[in-house]
């Protein structure tokens, strides 16, 4: 959201401050739920590599 703000790229950031100052409910939800998913998918993703790359790392069952 930073960078759309600094570069005026409309983002989905923008989408997003534009839908909480309409009161636009089903827009900030699914837009919260989208960055939800990311968080969650990109963190799986971190961790995953980490394990990959260092050897001392070993996830238990």
């Amino acid at each position: 959201m930073v960078t759309e703000q600094v570069f005026r790229v409309p983002g989905i950031g923008a989408l997003l401050i534009e839908s909480i100052y309409r009161n636009d409910t089903p827009v900030v939800m699914s837009i919260t739920f989208i960055y939800a998913i990311l968080i969650v998918v990109f963190n799986l993703v971190a961790d995953i590599l980490y394990a990959l790359l260092d050897p001392r790392v070993q996830y238990t069952k």
